[in-house]
């Protein structure tokens, strides 16, 4: 029965005491950058004990004291590797366009995910994804990550990480801008029917059952051969990167997904009081369908999701031919130029 369900419900998303942050080995240079992994204890509710860890990989400007922190934050069945990506990372990593611009980067593998700790499947909700985020954000202003405190915190989220980013903006108040990619409060009803199918119980990938607590069958992930079907606009993407993002995919909990929606309640995003970016291609076959989000232009963008935020700053980017992956297409790039561009504008780098 899970693993039916899973394979339903897998496609929605193809759509504490004192922290301390222990680094888990020394500092790296690359591409400009002084990066270091680091690993936040958290727990997963109020009033539990940090017997978890949030992995993540910190990144400061070579050279630089950067002072504003852009926290990003994958989706499902995604890990950090989707902020930076390993193949030709001068064309599709975040990580070093936002360090380049005079960004740290906090770049995690959300709980359940990778190298975090694997809670059991039905405590991995959106829930618990914006507390440990919290805790997270937290840690970064008392300067147990960075080094030092950190003045401002940006929420960068794709797809269900945009909807984490949304929850814990609305519901801590802790941060200072939200930039969300992937991410409309419409969802093409033709796209989440054709993706019912494409879920996979997580026991049939063995480098995944491996991360995951013995018997738990409520952790799943995606099928690969049908990934680009909703990932992609596979005119405007390279095989090698498709290929390398199903080698590289991750996992969803049965509890993430059936809370998917929980962020876009009207009380939540009501709430929002920060500036916030949605960036969305225009072959996003799940935000910007016909039967979804008019994405043709910002204006259109804009216009749609503006109602749901009475009381923030609302700004888009569309992103011509790139579906929702927006990170693996080849324009990659003007995504995170308007991204980097915006952020100058209304954060600003410290």
């Amino acid at each position: 029965m899970v693993h039916r369900m899973l394979r339903a419900l897998a496609a929605l998303g193809v759509l504490a005491g004192l922290l301390t942050a222990a680094p888990v080995r020394a500092e790296s240079s690359d591409h400009q950058a002084r990066c270091r992994e680091v690993a936040v204890p958290v727990s997963i509710a109020e009033g539990q004990p940090a017997r978890y860890q949030l992995w993540g990989s910190f990144c400061a400007p070579a050279g630089r004291g950067a002072t504003t922190v852009q926290v990003l934050l994958h989706g499902l069945n995604y890990s950090h590797v989707y902020w930076d990506f390993p193949f030709q990372p001068a064309r599709y990593s975040y990580v070093r366009r936002a360090n380049g611009a005079g960004y740290a980067t906090f770049n995690v593998d959300r709980i359940g995910v990778g190298r975090s700790s694997h809670p059991p499947s039905g405590e991995v909700t959106l829930q618990s994804n914006a507390f440990t985020v919290h805790q997270v954000v937290a840690a970064l202003r008392a300067g147990t990550i960075a080094g030092h405190a950190v003045t401002k915190v940006v929420l960068v989220g794709h797809s269900y990480g945009s909807e984490v980013a949304k929850l814990e903006a609305s519901r801590y108040g802790d941060v200072d801008a939200l930039v969300l990619t992937g991410n409309g409060h419409v969802i093409s009803p033709s796209a989440v029917e054709l993706a019912v199918t494409l879920g996979q119980p997580v026991q049939e990938v063995p480098r995944l059952a491996a991360e995951v607590p013995p018997g738990d069958d409520g952790y799943g992930t995606v099928q690969d051969a049908q990934r680009p079907l909703l990932m992609y606009n596979v005119a405007r993407a390279d095989p090698r990167v498709i290929a390398l993002d199903a080698a590289t995919k991750e996992t969803n909990t049965l509890g993430e997904l059936l809370t998917l929606g929980d962020a876009n309640a009207p009380g939540v995003t009501a709430h929002l009081r920060v500036p916030l970016l949605i960036v969305n291609g225009t072959e996003d076959r799940l935000a910007c369908a016909p039967d979804a989000t008019d994405c043709s232009s910002a204006a259109t963008l804009e216009a749609a999701e503006r109602p749901f935020y009475p009381e923030a700053r609302v700004d888009a980017v569309v992103v011509v031919g790139a579906g929702h992956a927006i990170n693996l297409h080849r324009n990659a790039h003007a995504a995170y130029s308007g991204m980097v561009a915006w952020t100058d504008r209304h954060v600003g780098t410290g």
